[in-house]
């Protein structure tokens, strides 16, 4: 979850290099540190500073295969337990971060509901995976639209003394991160946060209104955001449990 950067100050390494059996891109930018990101898919993100040998590269890489190949690990089981869900009734699915359980119903015309941790599926073929699945989609992206909004005004007005003012809001599919800020100010979050506990919804928006004000991750970016939302460390680490 990053703001995005002009392609002027970063630059990516197209190919994917492979070291002890790890596949991995770089991304050359300004920052002063090296850092290794795994990403949601299992893939590894190396950035860096602009003019790092990828002998250096090579040599971190070797020197932390263990902690990435772990990461890539978790991210594979969470993966798994993800596709795993399956769509018909009693299985459960997160909603705004509760374990919702799944009632199907037969309806000739097709509907979704949320109500007390329940999630009813009104469908013709209520054996048809494939449509509960795109029901199910749609029922999470109305939601998102009402309540993502909601939720990002009560952000605004609570924290009005910052004089946050993002010049749109955008909420669609993101496969990769829950959300982004643009260079021109426009915010995008993901569909999928309505999933979550509104608490993170609220870490991912403060997150993104911080970078209105310094579109990186350096020292004065996590002042701002550790003033704003002191408890940031614990709910990053929480959020990182759920995948997308």
């Amino acid at each position: 979850m990053t703001a995005n950067h002009s392609q002027s100050l970063m630059s990516k390494d197209q190919r994917i290099h492979n070291i002890e059996g790890i596949e991995f891109k770089v991304i050359y930018s300004r920052r002063r540190t090296l850092g290794i990101s795994i990403l949601p898919d299992s893939s590894v993100i190396v950035r860096v500073p602009y003019l790092t040998s990828f002998k250096t590269i090579s040599k971190v890489i070797q020197q932390k295969a263990g902690w990435i190949i772990k990461h890539k690990n978790s991210y594979k089981e969470k993966e798994k337990s993800k596709l795993n869900r399956m769509y018909f009734s009693g299985e459960t699915h997160l909603f705004r971060g509760n374990e919702s359980i799944l009632k199907i119903e037969k309806s000739g015309k097709p509907y979704i509901r949320f109500y007390d941790n329940t999630i009813e599926l009104g469908v013709d073929r209520t054996d048809d995976a494939r449509v509960l699945k795109w029901l199910l989609y749609q029922g999470y992206k109305n939601e998102a639209l009402i309540v993502i909004p909601d939720i990002m005004n009560k952000v605004l007005k609570k924290f009005e003394d910052q004089m946050f003012k993002p010049t749109g809001l955008i909420i669609r599919t993101m496969k990769r991160r829950w959300g982004s800020c643009s260079n021109k100010g426009v915010i995008t979050l993901s569909t999928e946060l309505i999933k979550l506990p509104d608490l993170f919804i609220e870490y991912v928006i403060i997150h993104e209104l911080c970078h209105l004000k310094h579109h990186n991750h350096g020292k004065e970016y996590y002042r701002l955001l550790s003033e704003i939302f002191p408890d940031y460390k614990q709910v990053r680490k929480e959020l990182r449990k759920y995948i997308q």
